[in-house]
């Protein structure tokens, strides 16, 4: 008769089986919450890099599109038309400034909202549309495939004026509230608060003055950025920023860290620092300074935003 053998594996209960205790759980929870705190800060400055690269990409296309007009324009960069008598450079912060050259409508958000009342600077725009010399076709039109690259996108805000405040005021702290810039397709909506950008006008392709290719378009302040007051150049703006005059603030494009611009040669590169200083008003040995050889040349340029 055959033996039955009993069956003596162990038991392993279903309570006995492994398990995460509750201080192992914390622990593994602690190791990812450490790695996210490693990881979003250099995500962060990924993001960032990549989008300083499009503002540099857009920064050259604008320029690409000032250098085919200056070719059909004998040699000069876009300056809209002075009326009879008037100044040609300071006359450049008229019809919207830098918009200008991009819409004679310049209606902004009221071009798709009917409700919609802030124009910015389209109230200073002459009846019908047109320029001093009665060209109703924006400057830039022909140049421009579309204003995709009028856009930064790292821009966070843009202050809107109807015009400056009264002396001792800034002028960054009345109404409307700041602006989010967004892209356009309809022409109708360029306006001064939807476009990231400055121009200095004033420059022709050939420039024998000059030691090096001289500045275009770059990143703007938040402030107005108009002949000396450029990049937060005036002091009410600054300390109403809590900065020094002429340095970069936190809400502008890059924040503190500097800007990107476009040359007359067609290249684009990174600023830092004092953009002012660096094309103007620096020592007369910085090659990028426009007044190296003539001291008086910033004189003949107007920045405009």
């Amino acid at each position: 008769m055959q033996r039955q053998h009993a069956d003596r594996s162990p038991v392993h209960p279903v309570h006995d089986r492994a398990a995460f205790t509750l201080i192992e759980l914390l622990v593994v929870i602690a190791i990812i919450a450490l790695l996210v705190g490693i990881l979003l800060p250099a995500l962060s400055k990924a993001r960032e890099a990549a989008r300083q690269s499009a503002c540099l990409s857009n920064t050259r296309q604008v320029a690409v599109g000032m250098t085919l007009y200056a070719g059909t324009y004998k040699d000069w960069y876009p300056m809209k038309p002075a009326p009879l008598g008037q100044d040609i450079i300071a006359y450049q912060d008229a019809q919207g400034g830098f918009a200008g050259l991009f819409s004679l409508k310049q209606m902004g958000d009221a071009a798709t909202d009917p409700t919609a009342t802030d124009t910015g600077y389209g109230a200073a725009l002459p009846s019908g549309g047109q320029y001093a010399d009665g060209n109703k076709d924006p400057l830039m039109s022909p140049y421009m495939d579309g204003f995709e690259a009028l856009v930064c996108p790292s821009d966070k805000l843009d202050y809107h004026f109807s015009g400056r405040y009264a002396a001792g005021t800034t002028r960054l702290s009345g109404n409307p509230p700041p602006h989010v810039p967004k892209k356009q397709t309809n022409p109708d909506a360029v306006i001064a608060y939807n476009i990231s950008y400055l121009y200095i006008a004033g420059f022709k392709t050939v420039e024998t003055q000059l030691v090096a290719p001289a500045p275009l378009v770059g990143d703007e302040s938040n402030a107005l950025d108009y002949g000396p007051d450029s990049w937060n150049g005036n002091a009410q703006d600054a300390a109403f920023l809590g900065i020094p005059v002429n340095t970069w603030a936190e809400n502008d494009n890059h924040g503190k860290k500097g800007a990107n611009y476009a040359f007359t040669d067609g290249h684009a590169e990174w600023i830092k620092g004092n953009a002012a200083a660096t094309f103007f008003t620096g020592g007369s040995t910085n090659p990028k300074n426009v007044n190296v050889v003539d001291h008086n040349r910033s004189s003949k340029l107007r920045t405009i935003d």
